[in-house]
């Protein structure tokens, strides 16, 4: 049996491509993401606590609860936010190792498909 050399070669690029996807990804654009959403979430916050002063004013009661508590749930499903971000991004590289996995396993397989192993 032949080892078609070509397709020896395109099957390392396609993994040294991959390989080169996942570092990015993992080590500049997930901590990127991480931090971005943390300064949103701190600019966010300045802005919504900022309004306690003006939410005070308001002279209806009801209005003004309605108003508290959607501030309070935006702060705190921003934390959320934050928290299921951080835990996909910590992990990203698992997905992206899994991707690849299957980049290489289909490239193979149209490989030998296609052009066999001759």
């Amino acid at each position: 049996m032949k080892i078609n050399k070509r397709g020896s070669v395109s099957l390392y690029l396609t993994f040294l491509i991959t390989a080169i996807i996942i570092i990015t990804i993992t080590a500049a654009l997930a901590p990127m993401g991480v931090r971005f959403n943390t300064e949103i979430y701190a600019a966010a916050e300045g802005i919504m606590l900022d309004s306690n002063s003006t939410i005070s004013q308001i002279s209806d009661s009801d209005v003004k609860a309605e108003i508290q508590s959607a501030i309070e749930h935006g702060l705190s499903a921003s934390q959320d936010n934050i928290e299921v971000n951080a835990g996909i991004f910590q992990y990203s590289w698992v997905f992206m190792l899994i991707l690849s996995f299957l980049v290489v396993f289909l490239y193979t397989r149209r490989l030998t498909e296609v052009q066999g192993l001759t």
